[in-house]
C-alpha cells in the first residue's frame, strides 16, 4: 500500500458555516473576497498559486473539444474557446507557463482555416477573440522572458522550453502565410515578431511597410495642439502629459490588431502626445513602440522612456548592466535609450547603487531616472553622486504620498516625478458620478480598476469619493474641462511633477483630444480650497502610515 507523503495529508477542518458561504457566494463576490484576503495577508498568494498548479495538472488531460463554429452570423468562437483561454491564463499566472503553449498552438492551427474571410465570414466577436490570443502569447512570452532571468542577468532557452516556442512559432509562420494569401490581416502580428525575436528569427517576419505608410499619413494629416505644456530635462523639452503603455503587458485591458494600434500610435503622436512610457515586462511594448517610431520621417521627436526593473536577486557586473541596456536597445530599434528609470525590488541587497553607477557610465542611456524609489533611497542615490532626473511614483487626489517628503527631495535636487495612477484606473472621471460601488470582476473592470478601488476604500469610502467626484464636477464645469482633466491639473501643479502619464489602451479605446483639455488653464485658489475641503475628511495621511512611502506596496 503506497504510503501518502506527510505534508499531501496536513490539512484543516473547514467549518460548516464558512463552507456555506464559499458554496454560496457569487461568483465575482467570492473573487472579490479572495483578492481581499491576498492582499491583507500576502502570505497566501503562494498557497492560492500551489493550489491552482495541482488543480490544472489534476484536469490537464480532459479533452479540447471544437474551438470555433459557423452561427448564421459567421463564425464565432466557442464556449470552448472561452474555456481553454481561461485555463491557459490560469497556467500562466500560476507558474506554469509551459502548460500553455500546447493550447495555444491549438488556437493559433484551427485559426488557419479562418483566413479566407469570403469563404468563411468572422463575426466581429471573432476578431476580438483571435486579438485576445495574440495579448495571450504576448503575456506567456513576457512569462517565459521572466523564467530566463538568474543572478548572472538572463540565460539561454532550455532544452525545455525552445522545443514548445519553436512549435508555435511554427504554427504562427503557417497561419501566417495563410492569411497573407487571403490578403487579411494577421490576427497574431504582434505575439509573431516578439517570438521571432526571442528565437532571433527575425528575418523570417515580413515588415509592415504599409501600416507605416498608414502611419505617416495620419501624422502628416492631422494639426498638433499649439497649448501644449512642457518641462526640460537636461535643456530637452517634454510635454507634461506621457502616454503609457502598460496595459499591452496584458490583454485584461482589453485586446487590438497591431493594425488597430500603430493606428492609434500615430494619431497620439499628431495629436501632440510625443512622449511614452513603458518597461521591460510591458508585454511587447518596447517593440511595438520601437518599430513605430523607427518607422517615422523624424524618430527623434518622439521620446522612449522604458525601465530596467530587478524584480529577483541578481550579482550586478558590467556585463549584466550592458547586457540589458543591449536588450533594451535592441527591442525599441534604438541605438540609444532616452530614458532608462531603474526599479530594484530588495533595499537589503545594496547593490543598487553600483548598479546605477553602470548605468550612468553607459553612453546609451541618454538619462538615468528612477522607478518607485522611496524618499530616503532617492537621497541615498542623489548623495552617491548618481545623476537621475527623474522618479516615477504613484500620485494623485487619492495617493498623495509624495507630498510626505519626495516632493521636497525633488524640489531641491531638481528631480522630476513622473507620476501614474493619476486617474486612479479611470475612477476619477464622469462615467462614475453617481453611480453605485463597482463590481471588481465585472466584464468591463480592469485590473488597474481593482487595484485602486483598494486604494479608495484605504482612503475613504465610495461616499466620500462621490463627494470628491461631485466637487471635482463643478471645478470641470467652471473650467469647461472634464473631471479628469481636473485630477490631472492637481497633480500637475506641484513644481517637481515633470509630467503625468496617463494610460494608452492603444487600438481599444481613445481620449486624445480630452486629454490635452488638461493643458492651458490652472486650478485658483477657489478650486483648491474646495479639493483640499474634501481631502481633509479623508485618511490621506494613513494611506501613507499603512502603505509606507511611494514604491513601499511593490515590496
Amino acid at each position: 500500500m503506497t504510503q501518502i507523503p506527510r505534508s499531501k495529508a496536513k490539512t484543516a477542518h473547514v467549518n460548516m458555516m464558512t463552507d456555506t458561504i464559499i458554496a454560496n457566494l457569487p461568483a465575482d463576490a467570492l473573487r472579490s473576497v479572495i483578492r481581499v484576503i491576498l492582499t491583507t495577508e500576502p502570505s497566501v498568494t503562494s498557497v492560492l498559486e500551489e493550489q491552482t498548479r495541482i488543480y490544472l495538472k489534476k484536469t490537464a488531460n480532459q479533452p479540447v473539444d471544437q474551438l470555433f463554429q459557423s452561427t448564421t452570423e459567421g463564425v464565432a468562437s466557442t464556449s470552448n474557446f472561452t474555456w481553454v483561454q481561461q485555463r491557459l491564463r490560469c497556467a500562466i499566472g500560476c507558474g506554469l507557463v509551459l502548460d500553455s503553449f500546447p493550447i495555444l498552438n491549438k488556437i493559433v492551427d484551427e485559426s488557419v482555416s479562418l483566413a479566407d474571410k469570403h469563404t468563411v465570414p468572422r463575426t466581429t466577436e471573432l476578431n476580438h477573440s483571435l486579438a485576445s490570443v495574440d495579448g495571450d502569447i504576448v503575456q506567456a512570452l513576457t512569462a517565459i522572458q521572466k523564467r530566463l532571468l538568474s543572478d548572472s542577468g538572463s540565460r539561454d532557452l532550455n532544452e525545455e522550453e525552445r522545443p514548445v516556442m519553436d512549435s508555435l512559432f511554427t504554427s504562427l509562420l503557417r497561419c501566417h502565410q495563410r492569411w497573407l494569401a487571403s490578403a487579411q490581416d494577421f490576427p497574431f502580428e504582434r505575439s509573431t515578431a516578439v517570438l521571432a525575436t526571442m528565437l532571433g528569427r527575425e528575418s523570417g517576419i515580413p515588415t509592415l511597410a504599409h501600416q507605416n505608410s498608414s502611419c505617416q499619413s495620419q501624422i502628416t494629416g492631422r494639426k498638433t495642439s499649439t497649448s501644449i505644456e512642457t518641462f526640460k530635462v537636461k535643456g530637452i523639452e517634454l510635454p507634461k502629459l506621457f502616454a503609457g503603455l502598460w496595459q499591452l503587458s496584458s490583454p485584461s485591458w482589453g485586446t487590438a490588431s497591431q493594425t488597430q494600434m500603430f493606428k492609434q500610435f500615430a494619431e497620439y503622436i499628431a495629436g501632440g502626445f510625443t512622449a511614452f512610457d513603458m518597461a521591460d515586462h510591458y508585454g511587447d511594448a518596447e517593440v511595438i513602440f520601437g518599430r513605430l517610431r523607427a518607422s517615422l520621417a523624424d524618430p527623434e521627436a518622439v521620446f522612449g522612456a522604458t525601465k530596467y526593473c530587478v524584480f529577483h536577486k541578481i550579482t550586478v557586473t558590467p556585463e549584466v548592466i550592458r547586457a540589458n541596456v543591449t536588450e533594451r536597445c535592441q527591442r525599441m530599434s534604438a541605438s540609444k535609450v532616452d530614458l532608462l528609470q531603474f526599479h530594484w525590488q530588495d533595499y537589503n541587497d545594496h547593490q543598487y547603487i553600483e548598479a546605477l553607477r553602470l548605468l550612468q557610465q553607459d553612453e546609451r542611456v541618454r538619462h538615468l531616472g528612477l522607478c518607485n524609489f522611496d524618499t530616503a533611497r532617492l537621497q541615498e542615490v542623489i548623495d552617491n553622486n548618481i545623476d537621475v532626473v527623474t522618479n516615477q511614483v504613484q500620485f494623485s487626489l487619492i495617493d498623495a504620498r509624495p507630498r510626505f517628503g519626495m516632493g521636497e527631495v525633488c524640489a531641491r535636487h531638481n528631480v522630476k516625478l513622473l507620476t501614474y495612477g493619476t486617474l486612479c484606473g479611470g475612477f476619477l472621471a464622469e462615467k462614475w458620478l453617481g453611480k453605485p460601488e463597482p463590481q471588481l470582476f465585472g466584464p468591463d473592470t480592469t485590473p488597474s480598476q481593482r487595484k485602486y478601488f483598494e486604494m479608495i476604500q484605504t482612503w475613504g469610502d465610495w461616499d466620500l469619493f462621490q463627494t470628491l467626484l461631485q466637487t471635482l464636477k463643478a471645478i470641470a464645469t467652471k473650467h469647461n474641462v472634464s473631471i479628469s482633466n481636473v485630477a490631472t491639473r492637481w497633480v500637475l501643479d506641484f513644481p517637481y511633477v515633470g509630467a503625468v502619464i496617463i494610460g494608452a489602451r492603444m487600438g481599444v479605446s481613445e481620449h486624445t483630444e480630452e486629454n490635452l483639455k488638461t493643458y492651458g488653464w490652472k486650478l485658483d485658489e477657489e478650486d483648491q480650497r474646495s479639493i483640499e475641503e474634501v481631502l481633509g475628511r479623508s485618511r490621506r495621511e494613513e494611506v501613507f502610515k499603512v502603505m509606507g512611502d511611494c514604491g513601499a506596496e511593490y515590496r
